[in-house]
């Protein structure tokens, strides 16, 4: 549709103020801007724009103006206006103005719906701007475009109010911003893992520390309140004695921790010369327990910004940076209510253009449990390495922990560069959640898999016996692998192999399996969950991986070999898992089989009146690809670890009242380090506990890992009972 011919026209048609969204100018004056500049993807003219013929209308000028607008071609926009408002403003400022409106306006489009007058030569044209805008939606500007005729033809007497009425040469378009408080995330109990609180922050003034009546002895009151904040004496002394600071003014010292003793902020604060504000701020009381499930806020980065700015974020602004914080953003930070305003130079609103409400922030329900936390991150102490707890009553992760940790408060309070270098730098990954951002070998972990696949597909029976010498020479004399122990075990079944850790017994279910078909091991891994994502809600896991022939010739370039097979029937190999893959295949074998998404986020509520807003649960994924009578076997296997003399965690869990069952794995990395590692369900008959735990460094699962598991198991069913 052409809506602004190339001729003047008497047209009845014409007659009269019709609205007309302006979306097309002729074949005329495409062609003629087209052959007069081209132009770049930001609307900028690279050449100069040719101003309009000379016996244009009045009304065909506006058409232009209002075609230009539209499209951001400022050049073409500034071509049009009359001498007089040239003089007033560059082409440079003008279109520097229409960008950072469109940009603090969070303008994705214009539209203009003008009102064509009857008479063609009128020098006021009606119009409506149409603002397509990203935080308010439509916003609707009527106005009125003045022309003047010039030497040169009809021009646009341009001012800024026709961007925004009111807005003239020194008032500003202003988005003014309206955060809700930020949502909590909460333990299944509703205690708090993150929230926005208040801490309290220490200081002084000039006037108060300088006052010998106030503080007879000014020294030594810097050296007692150095020693009660851990600030260094000379940082005090020179924040006080700063001259550029106002007598009056307070001095920020040392913000206090979350858990400060209400004793020490008392006696600080009834100790004349210190004063206490409160400030608010994002607090984390469980510390570094559950740094790397909850996450924590941060500033927002330009990649961020660029991505929520049309949503009222700010450069100043902090977002979830990692965790539930950061998958949960749009839950926890609401929606940011925003205004539209024209401001003057100093700040007052002259008028409201448009208005949106803030949405209020929602709180997160975990599944986590925050004695459980502490139990666990007290168990793993200082070794590297994490520990997963689950529920496989719903497959709740009950709790996650990761060491080292870090502490997420100091991210807010604002890390000092050489903490945050030294984080970074450091070898053992302290920001790194190896529950599931790390993979390791299973290890003997994985024999469970290689029994089940031997008991579905080779033709074993659980009376099946294998012979468990110190050496085994399945693939030729030229190829020995030892067993882990230098004694002859004599005839096995599989869950005396499984009691037992025997490595030949695996070897040789391995092996003939490899001589079936070498998909069937990788198959049954798959089936037990591993090779993919868990599918927990709210954190990013890695998948791990299980090799297949196909993905060795393509990923290695060589054939996959019998001892590939071999290797992978005790966890060795390429095969890689994640901690919380391990413990959700061995949930699945607590429960009788069902695989489901472990569950971490149970719900998501309206913060204050505490309405559920979504509810999660976990997701069955299918059955573990075996038999009722190849579980038992598994299980019984599993039970004879823990609860048999003969058992490898037998010393570990003797005495223990909790009925366990479980599969210790030590596994070499590629020949770099040994990892030890433990899975154990209790009670056995109706498991309520499901515990992990790998520790990166390592020289037996059962010995140094197992005795872990053990005491988180224990913590937790004292919490349950």
């Amino acid at each position: 549709m052409l809506v602004a011919p190339p001729h003047r026209s008497t047209h009845p048609a014409n007659a009269g103020a019709v609205p007309v969204p302006i979306v097309l100018v002729s074949a005329v004056l495409v062609l003629a801007a087209l052959t007069a500049c081209s132009h770049d993807k930001s609307g900028a003219a690279s050449g100069a724009a040719t101003p309009p013929d000379a016996r244009a209308t009045a009304v065909e000028v506006a058409e232009r103006f209002f075609t230009a607008w539209r499209a951001g071609r400022y050049t073409d926009m500034y071509a049009l206006l009359s001498p007089e408002a040239q003089q007033a403003i560059s082409a440079e400022r003008f279109t520097a103005r229409y960008r950072a409106i469109t940009e603090e306006a969070t303008i994705q489009g214009v539209t203009v719906e003008m009102q064509r007058p009857a008479d063609p030569e009128a020098a006021q044209v009606s119009f409506t701007a149409v603002y397509h805008t990203a935080l308010w939606g439509e916003v609707r500007e009527p106005n009125s475009l003045p022309l003047v005729r010039t030497a040169e033809g009809w021009r646009v007497a341009w001012s800024p109010s026709l961007i925004f009425k009111d807005l003239g040469s020194t008032n500003l378009v202003r988005t003014i911003v309206d955060a809700p408080v930020r949502g909590a995330i909460l333990d299944r109990k509703g205690r708090p893992l993150a929230i926005t609180g208040s801490v309290p922050t220490v200081g002084t003034a000039k006037n108060l520390v300088n006052v010998p009546q106030l503080v007879p002895d000014r020294e030594g009151f810097i050296r007692w309140l150095s020693g009660k904040i851990g600030v260094p004496v000379e940082e005090i002394r020179r924040k006080v004695d700063d001259p550029k600071t106002e007598t009056d003014l307070f001095i920020p010292l040392r913000t206090l921790p979350a858990d400060t003793p209400e004793g020490l902020i008392a006696e600080l604060e009834n100790t004349p010369g210190v004063l206490i504000q409160r400030t608010p701020r994002r607090v984390y009381p469980l510390g570094g327990a559950a740094a790397h499930v909850v996450g924590y806020i941060a500033p927002i980065t330009a990649e961020q910004l660029q991505q929520l700015r049309t949503e009222g974020y700010g450069p100043d602004d902090l977002v979830g940076a990692t965790g539930l914080e950061a998958s949960f953003e749009r839950e926890l930070a609401g929606q940011r209510g925003a205004r539209l305003t024209v401001i003057t130079p100093e700040g007052s609103v002259v008028r409201e253009i448009a208005k949106r409400p803030a949405r209020p922030a929602r709180d997160i329900v975990t599944t986590l449990d925050a004695d459980a936390l502490r139990a666990a991150d007290q168990a793993l102490g200082d070794r590297v390495g994490s520990l997963v707890l689950l529920d496989p009553r719903d497959n709740a992760v009950v709790a996650m922990v990761s060491h080292p940790a870090f502490d997420p408060n100091a991210f807010v309070a604002g890390l000092p560069p050489e903490d945050g270098a030294r984080l970074l730098n450091d070898p053992h990954r302290p920001l790194l959640n190896r529950a599931v951002a790390s993979t390791y070998p299973p290890g003997s972990t994985f024999k469970v898999i290689t029994a089940a696949a031997g008991l579905e597909r080779a033709g074993y029976t659980a009376a099946s016996r294998f012979p468990c010498p110190p050496v085994w020479y399945g693939l030729g004399p030229n190829f020995p692998k030892n067993n882990w122990t230098k004694v002859n075990e004599g005839a096995l079944t599989i869950a005396e192999g499984l009691m037992r850790s025997c490595n030949p017994v695996f070897y040789d279910i391995a092996l003939k399996l490899d001589g079936i078909d070498p998909h069937i091991l990788p198959q049954f891994a798959s089936g037990f969950g591993l090779g993919r994502p868990t599918g927990i809600n709210g954190l990013d896991e890695l998948a791990g991986n299980v090799p297949t022939p196909e993905w060795k010739q393509q990923t290695v370039g060589e054939p996959w070999y019998s001892g590939d097979s071999v290797n992978m029937g005790i966890g060795q190999g390429y095969l890689l898992v994640t901690p919380l893959q391990v413990a959700n295949a061995y949930s699945a074998i607590a429960v009788g089989g069902a695989l489901r998404t472990p569950l971490l986020v149970r719900e998501v509520r309206e913060a204050g009146s505490g309405a559920v807003v979504h509810r999660f649960a976990s997701k069955e994924l299918g059955r573990l690809p075996i038999s009722d009578a190849t579980l038992a076997v598994i299980r019984e296997g599993t039970r004879m670890v823990a609860q048999d003399p003969r058992g490898t965690a037998y010393t570990v869990f003797r005495g223990s009242s909790i009925d366990p069952a479980g599969k210790s794995g030590t596994a070499e990395d590629q020949g770099l380090q040994s990892h030890a590692l433990f899975a154990a369900y209790a009670p056995r008959t109706a498991a309520k506990g499901v515990a992990v735990v790998v520790l990166d460094e390592g020289q037996s699962g059962s010995l140094e890992a197992g005795p872990i598991t053990r005491t988180v198991l224990e913590a937790w069913l004292r919490l349950t009972n």
